[in-house]
């Protein structure tokens, strides 16, 4: 009721409102994901050896659980396969939550380090792939590129999350680069 008179009162007022709720539902959306890449306590600080650990376990895993698709899930599914198969995390010495913390502040970190060019065409190259999808209609356009925004949000928040990490990872960024899924 009070929506279809602020449209008959402001029109504009009313079509901001709009984009503002949509822009809420969206952070909203981000928030837990935000919340789950607080890896670590918040005074969790990564290690240049830990990190060179990290990357040398996702090497040798890689072969068995394929390239890395970080997200709020894969520390826990890396650790869990690894604990069905060859224990090499444990063996490393991380249990699970501080395997979870540890790749989380890598993978933030290496998100963090990549220069400001090659981050924004990277996001770039996202959209534009999403924008130019071939046989969709509108409709699954318009979730297909909602879908890839949301996604944007989230590297954007994990580049902001690694910052601390950026200096520490910087150097093993290149074998990074090969580890993670694009």
């Amino acid at each position: 009721m009070l929506s279809a008179a602020l449209r008959r009162a402001n029109p504009a007022r009313f079509r901001l409102a709009v984009r503002l709720s949509r822009s809420t539902i969206r952070a909203i959306r981000v928030l837990p994901c935000l919340g789950l890449l607080m890896l670590g306590p918040p005074a969790y600080a990564l290690t240049k050896q830990e990190a060179v650990v990290v990357v040398k376990l996702v090497q040798a895993l890689e072969p068995e659980f394929g390239k890395l698709a970080f997200d709020e899930t894969a520390a826990d599914d890396w650790f869990e396969a690894d604990a069905q198969s060859r224990r090499r995390i444990s063996r490393a010495g991380f249990n699970q939550d501080s395997w979870k913390a540890a790749l989380g502040a890598t993978v933030t970190g290496y998100i963090a380090a990549l220069p400001e060019d090659e981050f924004r065409a990277m996001l770039a190259t996202l959209r534009a792939n999403a924008e130019n999808r071939g046989s969709l209609t509108a409709e699954q356009r318009r979730v297909m590129l909602e879908f890839v925004d949301e996604g944007v949000s989230r590297l954007e928040a994990m580049r902001v999350e690694g910052e601390p990490y950026a200096d520490i990872v910087r150097p093993l960024a290149p074998r990074l680069r090969k580890l993670m899924v694009e």
